[in-house]
């Protein structure tokens, strides 16, 4: 088994690779606790895997924790990936590589595995959201990042002194300020989906519009356009950088 792990900035998601498939997998929030112990709660009864690829945004203090409970765990060394001019058939649209978020990186390298060469837009929805455009040659054209949902709904509740911060569903007309602060934030995320992929498209051509992270299955019912959803975006770029997916056009 090899495990593959995507680490946001709020959750951890994993799963377990075998013959292509995915037949374990697992994922919390991060809470009070530390990393470490989050890492024995979801891993400790997993079978030792042979490799483990990891992408993360979480910052330098959370890699070396994983990586430690790793090393110490299963004697092996966690592979992280790092943005890099060019790999899966794709090129870095950033003048210096390294700084593209990871996650975008290996979002772009499964959807070219997945729509091969063909011009595609890659949405990713958690706690920012990043748009991308790729074009049909390989070439990262670019992108936009902007706040999530819960980021919109978390700025109202702390510069307001009346918009107390609860939960609620998303409702186009609203009818308490709970109703209108989740209605407003997922139709502001999902227009500016929406607004963005047409400006792009209208400069670069349509092609698929990829859509994955946390809250896609929140957003998808609010976008107008149309939208392939894949909740295992990250973990099929992860493959793809592993040498376990052979989809990977000029790899």
């Amino acid at each position: 088994m090899i495990l593959l792990v995507d680490v946001g900035n709020s959750r951890l998601k994993w799963v377990g690779c075998e013959r292509g498939g995915f037949p374990l997998r697992g994922g919390a929030a991060h809470g009070e606790e530390t990393w470490t112990a989050l890492a024995a709660e979801q891993w400790s009864a997993l079978p030792p895997p042979e490799r483990a690829l990891i992408v993360s945004v979480a910052g330098i203090e959370v890699r070396a924790a994983l990586m430690d409970w790793i090393r110490q765990v299963w004697n092996i060394e966690a592979e992280f990936v790092v943005s890099t001019a060019m790999a899966g058939g794709i090129r870095n649209a950033y003048a210096e590589p390294e700084r593209l978020g990871a996650d975008r990186w290996v979002a772009m390298i499964a959807a070219r595995a997945l729509v091969g060469p063909t011009l595609c837009y890659v949405v990713d929805c958690g706690t920012a959201v990043t748009l991308d455009a790729l074009a049909a040659d390989g070439r990262h054209l670019g992108g936009v990042i902007l706040p999530g949902m819960r980021l919109m709904r978390e700025a109202l509740y702390r510069e307001t002194r009346q918009i107390p911060p609860e939960t609620g569903e998303p409702r186009l007309f609203g009818r308490s300020t709970r109703e209108g602060v989740w209605g407003g934030a997922a139709y502001a995320v999902a227009s500016a989906i929406d607004g963005i992929l047409d400006r792009m498209a209208a400069i670069s051509g349509a092609g698929p519009r990829l859509l994955t992270g946390g809250a896609a299955g929140i957003v998808a019912p609010h976008l107008q356009g149309p939208y392939r959803l894949e909740p295992d975006l990250i973990f099929t770029g992860l493959q793809v950088l592993a040498g376990l997916d052979e989809r990977a056009a000029g790899a």
